[in-house]
């Protein structure tokens, strides 16, 4: 298995979905209306990092890992059970998540906290897309140099 070449296309298809989904999520939150949001409320434009990464970091991570362990398990190159396990993948996964909460907890507080109350909804937009995108590729790269690491590493 070429290592780079799958952690490049995983991160491509992350990337991808986490873009779509962001924008899916934020239509649904905040609708199509072009106008200010507030990062307080009533919008809470601002605490909307927090569910948003939440789920981009736990499926960027999760659901990569085990669809690449999967693959190297059937290709006999080691796989979940060479790292680790469940273990490994759920510790793997938890500081995924603990580091996009993290990330979302210092976006809301900049802007909870900073000189603006609101944002426009066409910048907001964008600040989302490239949020989940960005998230989603660093928690797939996260993820997966990890068990590529740790694959060829733990006796089999």
């Amino acid at each position: 298995m070429n290592v780079a070449a799958r952690l490049r296309r995983e991160q491509r298809v992350s990337g991808a979905i986490n873009l779509v989904l962001s924008a899916a999520f934020f239509l649904g939150v905040f609708g199509f209306a072009e106008r200010p949001l507030r990062f307080a409320a009533p919008d809470n434009f601002a605490l909307d990092f927090l569910p948003q990464a939440a789920a981009i970091a736990l499926m960027s991570s999760l659901v990569p890992l085990l669809v690449v362990s999967g693959s190297l398990r059937k290709s006999g190159m080691g796989g979940v059970s060479r790292v680790g396990g469940r273990g490994f993948i759920a510790g793997t996964v938890l500081r995924v998540v603990v580091a996009g909460l993290a990330s979302a907890a210092v976006l809301g507080a900049i802007c909870l906290f900073g000189p603006w109350r609101e944002i426009g909804w066409s910048v907001a937009l964008v600040a989302k897309l490239l949020y989940g995108t960005g998230l989603g590729v660093a928690g797939t790269t996260f993820a997966l140099t990890r068990l590529f690491a740790h694959q060829g590493s733990e006796p089999a």
